[in-house]
């Protein structure tokens, strides 16, 4: 009697699930990584079609100047994102910081006194947001839109509604000095965007706080303090819309106690489109940093064209429904 020897049937399908899933998994990451370049390589050529002053070297360098401040936001959006939450605060924090800044100009402080004030500034509302939401445990949304309301009002209580001018040749040349014909502001957010590449991805921060994201229960079961790596990762997000507050003073030469909402829509935008999962834990830097140029580029894009300036939170509002939709089929 002969006996035939087979392989099981469970490990077959599970060896055949286990491919499966590595194939969609690369697929995923694949698209992840290409869906923004592509997105904008397409655009700049349509745009450039539609306008030849689009891909001039004035027109590009211009436009990744003003690309800065939104990926300075951005970076920031990406910590509190990847821990699956969100920070409706920021713009409003940028206002503070900038205000904080000015007052301190006012004072007779030196110029990098006044900048370490506005970072400050970010620092301690990113520390607050990341408090009540990591050891107080209230949702992220609540949490941030309370501070939007409180950030938005200490703003205008400080500075009465007034801008300060900081006519200082050391600020404003953060956004008018050019090293190999780009303009510094655009050089120092590319210089946050790879120390924040190193920050998320070369660290054990960085892997707790994907971590989590993904799943704070079995974080804290293998050991993890949640609520500090949560409090850590919104005070990285605040500190960045503290250096936002810095370039925006620079490139008005004011103060700015007004919230300019765009600059939240932008940052959030510039997150969806860069590839970085909206339920945490999966995430990538460079990824923003490609949105946000995406969206200024679109956004002076419609000018040129000489589209209205009403129709560009409409435009960028449909791509980020868009984009999320797209990011919720592959989840």
């Amino acid at each position: 009697m002969t006996t035939t020897l087979t392989t099981p049937p469970t490990m077959t399908g599970a060896n055949g699930i286990g491919h499966a899933a590595r194939r969609a998994l690369s697929s995923e990451e694949t698209w992840m990584k290409l869906a923004a370049p592509v997105a904008l390589v397409v655009l700049a050529v349509v745009f450039g079609l539609l306008n030849p002053r689009f891909l001039s070297w004035p027109s590009i360098t211009t436009m990744l100047a003003d690309s800065s401040i939104p990926i300075v936001l951005a970076l920031g959006a990406t910590f509190a994102v990847s821990l699956a939450g969100i920070d409706l605060s920021l713009a409003a924090t940028v206002a503070l910081g900038s205000v904080t800044m000015a007052t301190a100009y006012q004072s007779g402080m030196p110029l990098v006194v006044c900048c370490g004030i506005a970072l400050v500034t970010g620092l301690a509302v990113g520390a607050i947001n990341g408090t009540f939401i990591g050891w107080v445990r209230i949702p992220d949304f609540i949490v941030t839109l309370g501070s939007l309301s409180i950030v938005m009002g200490l703003s205008l209580i400080v500075s009465q509604g007034k801008p300060v001018q900081i006519p200082e040749q050391g600020l404003t040349m953060l956004s008018t000095l050019s090293i190999g014909g780009i303009r510094l502001n655009f050089l120092i957010a590319i210089a946050l965007a790879v120390v924040l590449h190193v920050v998320l991805f070369r660290t054990r921060f960085g892997t707790h706080l994907l971590a989590v994201g993904d799943s704070p229960d079995a974080s804290k079961a293998m050991g993890l303090t949640v609520p500090r790596i949560k409090l850590a990762g919104y005070m990285i997000c605040g500190a960045m819309a503290g250096v936002g507050a810095i370039l925006l003073t620079s490139y008005i030469g004011s103060s700015q106690p007004a919230t300019n909402t765009d600059y939240l829509l932008k940052a959030i935008a510039a997150v969806v489109l860069g590839g970085v999962s909206l339920f945490g834990g999966r995430a990538t830097i460079y990824g923003p940093v490609i949105g946000a140029i995406l969206l200024t580029f679109l956004q002076s894009g419609l000018t040129l064209l000489g589209v209205s300036a009403f129709y560009s939170p409409l435009v960028i509002g449909i791509v980020v429904i868009a984009a999320a939709t797209l990011m919720r089929g592959r989840k």
